[in-house]
């Protein structure tokens, strides 16, 4: 099984750069076969199952940062299984099997949306895309760029276009840093029709396009437990554990902890057995699972504030960076949307 001290020991040398990407921390996580974990069985190097959402959690609880960008390989792991033809599998995933990173990059600005002019059997990318987290460190980025009105996967091979770079004018946040989350120009960029990655609008096919919020949900979560252990840590140091008030927030945190474990349990009961679940099902739960944590989460960041207090935000505090990063990573798009959403389905699937 993985050896998460090491990988948290690891987390914790990174130096803390919105240009430096964890390259050593992701070069852990494939010895210890983590690369390949959701790789049909004949790929993985371990016959033993390790369970995706706990391994999120966890990694998301040594460094919010290498959990995004690990939770991307993941994503692109999956749409291959789920749309690649045989051959693409086949290629692929012995890709990831020697430690290859794969990422997926959907986000762009309007103004520069990403276009492939078909040519013959060839494909021409005009625009651009943002918070490419990984940025060229990434070995194969699924893509997703407009074709004829509608959107087309393409996985691209980026160490073949030695023209792509990383435009930093856009990524420079307060946390979050060493996702290395960059703008990427593919204008002028050519690829083979045999890079398309199923069929159009394939990306955006449900469940698993609400469904993947399930797995950023994870890693926010490792991060709450992580700002938990910061309170514990620094109230044992302040000679505080038996404040009445600190006692009270430190049970009302590990509570929510907890009660976010139960989500990623049934979350990962979900993966394993897709057939028993709707694709309503799913994203219902989905939608359910990300508004819960983002509560849970948004109260752990206050309750680890109150704790602490001003020393918490120094800079050489633990607590400083993870409250950061989680407070960027909490900024994934849709909240409202996917509250709404289960609202809706609470109308239809409650009457009696």
């Amino acid at each position: 099984m993985p050896n998460f001290a090491d990988i948290n020991s690891c987390c914790r040398k990174i130096p803390e750069d919105s240009r430096h990407f964890p390259a050593i921390a992701m070069q852990l996580l494939h010895e210890q076969s983590l690369l390949q974990i959701n790789l049909p069985d004949r790929f993985r190097e371990q016959a033993q199952r390790i369970p995706v959402y706990e391994t999120l959690f966890k990694i998301g609880k040594c460094n919010l940062s290498v959990g995004r960008i690990y939770e991307g390989h993941l994503n692109a792991i999956k749409l291959i299984k789920d749309h690649g033809s045989e051959s693409q599998k086949e290629y692929f995933f012995q890709k990831a099997k020697i430690g290859k990173l794969f990422s997926v990059w959907n986000t762009e600005i309007s103004s520069e949306a990403l276009r492939a002019q078909v040519i013959a059997d060839k494909l021409e990318l005009n625009g651009a895309k943002t918070f490419c987290s990984g940025g060229l460190q990434i070995d194969h980025a699924i893509i997703t760029a407009e074709v004829e009105g509608a959107k087309q996967m393409l996985i691209l091979p980026l160490k073949e276009y030695p023209k792509l770079t990383e435009d930093w004018s856009l990524w420079n946040p307060t946390g979050m840093k060493n996702s290395v989350s960059c703008r990427i120009d593919f204008s002028g960029i050519v690829v083979s029709s045999e890079l398309k990655l199923g069929k159009l609008n394939a990306y955006q096919e449900q469940p698993w396009f609400s469904g993947g919020a399930m797995r950023f949900a994870a890693v926010q979560l490792g991060g709450a437990e992580a700002l938990l252990h910061s309170a514990i840590n620094h109230l044992n140091t302040q000679n505080k554990s038996n404040d009445p008030y600190q006692q009270q927030r430190m049970g009302t945190m590990a509570i929510l902890v907890e009660t976010g474990k139960f989500w990623l349990k049934k979350a990962q009961e979900i993966d394993d057995n897709q057939q028993d679940y709707t694709s309503a099902e799913i994203v219902n739960f989905a939608d359910m699972m990300r508004s819960a944590i983002l509560n849970i989460v948004e109260e752990i960041l206050q309750l680890t504030e109150r704790s602490i207090g001003v020393q918490g935000f120094m800079e050489n505090h633990p607590m400083e960076q993870v409250y950061r990063d989680l407070k960027v990573y909490l900024k994934q798009p849709g909240p409202d949307l996917a509250l709404k959403n289960v609202g809706a389905y609470t109308f239809d699937h409650y009457k009696r």
